[in-house]
């Protein structure tokens, strides 16, 4: 057998006989396994379906005996349930009539309740004074006008960025020392070239140093002796803002772009008012339009009179007219504000020469007062704009903006030293209160303490 097996092999024909043995049998269980398998498939579902009848007959032996007991007694009692809503009705149609009587009389006490708002003194809401109560500890708020603490800014307060970020931070420093030797003068002519004060001014001081070196025996010695050169320097050219002494008394503003010129006449406006003295303001700067704006803003914050014209019309016309107007409804002060020109305008200047010159012609004398505006953080700049615009226009005055965002407040020693001008006022904070009358001696004190 084995040797057929392997003869089989060789020649191929045991595949000839297996093959179609093996495809025989996957044929015949093709055929059949299907059969099979729906037979189990019928058998389970036939079981199952046995058990559902079962189950059906049953529920259905249980529910046949109670329908039928049930049946009966619905249909013998309804005769009697409808005797029984027929005698009843009649009982009950008696009894609800009672029930509305009752409730008719009730009715009677309830006018009693209209008689509870006699309870209306509840109006113990007067309680509500208790809030009121409540209303005077909201009053701490009124404690924030105390603030006015704030508005008082002083004038040391305004020079703590001099004192602090500025020249004299390194000069008290130097002070310090107690020998007065070549150094010392050396250093302190250096620290007073970046003071803002101008060439002029410090040759002066050095000069009166050197002058007097033999007296002074320590570095405090020299302190006392700069602070009192600048005291007398500053009371000598001192002059208080001027009082109105004629109606109307007119101000010629001027100055370059931000300093400050036409919130500063807003605030000089709130100033005379605060006096009893009527304003009235002229929109001169009709180059640029945020400033008449501006200036009106300032007006009716103030509730005076703002004198414009439309934009880019000629500035002498808006201020001729407006010390007309200013005449004929007698107003007390005229504060004309200017473009904020750049003092090395040329053509500009002899339009500010222009301006002063029609005002002098509506008013004999007139402008009064011509105030130049000057930031305090243009340093030596400020120095030249003063000394440029009173070449163009009489100055009688300074008022010096934002002194206390400033490190450089020495420019108001150079100011009164070169140009021999009074500082009016001095701005050392935002609020109107803020720009205060300039004092020498409080100056000094506060920048050398």
């Amino acid at each position: 057998m084995q040797a057929w097996i392997e003869e089989s092999l060789k020649n191929g024909e045991l595949f000839f006989y297996i093959v179609p043995a093996v495809l025989l049998l996957l044929l015949l269980i093709v055929i059949f396994w299907p059969e099979k398998k729906k037979k189990t498939k019928e058998e389970i579902e036939e079981t199952e379906l046995d058990k559902l009848i079962k189950a059906d007959k049953k529920l259905k032996a249980e529910i046949e005996p109670v329908v039928e007991n049930a049946e009966e007694p619905p249909f013998k009692e309804a005769d009697k349930e409808i005797q029984l809503f027929e005698e009843k009705p009649a009982e009950p149609v008696v009894e609800p009539e009672p029930e509305p009587v009752q409730t008719s009389p009730e009715t009677s006490p309830e006018p009693e309740k209209p008689a509870e708002p006699v309870a209306e003194p509840v109006e113990a809401e007067p309680v509500e004074p208790e809030p009121v109560q409540t209303f005077p500890e909201t009053s701490p708020e009124p404690e924030k006008p105390a603030e006015p603490e704030q508005p008082a800014a002083t004038i040391k307060s305004g020079l703590e960025k001099t004192k602090k970020g500025g020249f004299m931070s390194r000069l008290l420093g130097l002070f310090k020392n107690s020998v007065v030797d070549d150094d010392l003068i050396e250093e302190l002519e250096e620290i007073l070239y970046t003071a803002d004060m101008g060439v002029t001014t410090v040759s002066w001081l050095m000069d009166l140093v050197n002058k007097n070196r033999s007296k002074f025996t320590s570095g405090d010695d020299v302190k006392q002796f700069l602070k009192e050169q600048i005291r007398e320097v500053l009371v000598a050219n001192h002059k208080p803002f001027p009082e109105i002494t004629e109606k109307p008394t007119i101000f010629l503003m001027v100055g370059v772009n931000g300093a400050g010129k036409t919130t500063t006449i807003g605030k000089l406006a709130h100033k005379f008012i605060a006096q009893g003295k009527v304003p009235m303001l002229a929109a001169g700067d009709t180059f640029r339009a945020a400033a008449v704006e501006q200036l009106k803003v300032w007006g009716e914050r103030n509730n005076c009179t703002v004198i414009s014209d439309k934009d880019g019309a000629d500035p002498a016309s808006v201020a001729f007219n407006a010390v007309n107007s200013a005449i004929s409804k007698d107003v007390d002060v005229l504060l004309v504000d200017t473009a904020g020109r750049l003092q090395n305008r040329v053509n500009l200047m002899e339009e500010l020469v222009k301006i002063n010159r029609v005002i002098g012609k509506a008013k004999p004398g007139a402008p009064h007062e011509t105030v130049i505006v000057i930031d305090a953080n243009n340093g030596q700049n400020a120095l030249t704009q003063a000394k440029q615009f009173s070449e163009a226009v009489k100055v009688t005055g300074i008022i010096i903006t934002k002194l206390d965002g400033s490190a450089k407040g020495g420019v108001l020693i150079g100011i009164a030293k070169e140009l021999g001008l009074p500082v009016y006022l001095v701005g050392v904070g935002e609020k109107i209160e803020d720009l205060r009358p300039f004092d020498p001696n409080e100056f000094v004190e506060a920048l050398f303490e």
